[in-house]
């Protein structure tokens, strides 16, 4: 497979989201294991499948090579993509919070075959939901200075920020990109994975 002609034009790279604080989830949502591993781990793997240098976005400061901490602290995921974007602006960012435990190999795949990087971002919406998934998205760096923005006016909302811009949307069955932020969910989640 040429991942050239896949990714259409180069570069792009993986952003893992990991610095949340899983407040709902009573413990660290990017340790569970779904498929015998831990959840980041997982997420870090499927984009590297793809060819794409990959790595963890972390609230705390920087430890290893393949981790981008955020620049401000406690803007959340928004935080996580402007510093990836303050790391890189020139690369688009292929972001994965590790709360979705049904993402698979498929879904990246058409995530990256219908990228479309004429326009901020390419991302995936649920069949019956209202929103595109903003953590489930490739970024392109025409919306960094769109994010510079929304920083200075203290407009955090990505959810707001993509349905207020020109993305691409791929739309998905909804179990398939169904966020997991519950012990209960989580249960539930694990006997349907396995």
């Amino acid at each position: 497979m040429n991942k050239d002609k896949n990714h259409k034009s180069l570069p792009i790279k993986g952003l893992v989201l990991i610095g949340g604080k899983s407040s709902r989830m009573g413990s660290d949502k990017s340790e569970l294991s779904y498929h015998g591993t831990s959840q980041k781990a997982f997420a870090k793997q499927l984009l590297e499948d793809q060819g794409l240098e990959t790595f963890f976005s972390v609230a705390k400061d920087q430890q290893n090579s393949d981790e981008i901490h955020d620049i401000i602290p406690n803007l959340g995921p928004f935080g996580g993509i402007y510093s990836a974007f303050q790391q890189d602006p020139n690369s688009a960012w292929f972001v994965l919070a590790t709360d979705v435990p049904f993402v698979n190999q498929e879904i990246i795949q058409l995530l990256l075959e219908k990228r479309n990087p004429k326009k901020m971002a390419t991302t995936v919406q649920g069949k019956n939901k209202e929103y595109s998934e903003p953590l489930i998205a490739i970024y392109e760096p025409k919306v960094y200075p769109v994010l510079q923005h929304h920083l200075k006016q203290e407009q955090l909302s990505l959810v707001k920020i993509l349905r207020n811009s020109d993305v691409e949307i791929i739309e998905a069955e909804d179990a398939l990109i169904r966020n997991v932020n519950t012990l209960e969910e989580y249960e539930q989640a694990k006997k349907e994975l396995n």
